[in-house]
């Protein structure tokens, strides 16, 4: 428990983490790309990570995941800014599909449909 106290205060210090989970998300379109695991995540085309657990969402209408983001670069931080300032594919079978990126859980992340 000390060593994720201690990662925590140091992030607060840096201003973010440099490896976090992140939640992924490759919409349908006319193919059905699914997510199972260890596909490969580029990010501006450099391959930054693999998916670690993948499904189909059907709330989402497309295929889900969770990767491991971690920065290439030294000291380059994850958090908002570097998932949006990104272009992001997901490598399924040989070929590179468009996907979304979030730090938050992608379905209901406010717990909304809950609170009904």
């Amino acid at each position: 428990m000390e060593h994720v106290l201690s990662q925590k205060a140091r992030a607060k210090e840096n201003g973010g983490l440099t490896r976090r989970m992140a939640s992924l998300l490759v919409p349908l379109e006319t193919t059905d790309p699914l997510l199972y695991h260890g596909e490969i995540v580029w990010r501006n085309g450099e391959a930054i990570s693999d998916v670690r657990a993948g499904s189909y969402g059907h709330t989402l209408g497309g295929g889900v995941g969770l990767t491991m983001l971690q920065s290439k670069k030294t000291g380059e931080l994850i958090n908002k800014d570097y998932i949006q300032n990104g272009e992001w594919e997901v490598e399924i079978a040989s070929q590179k599909y468009p996907c979304q990126i979030s730090l938050a859980p992608l379905y209901d992340p406010k717990n909304l449909r809950i609170k009904v």
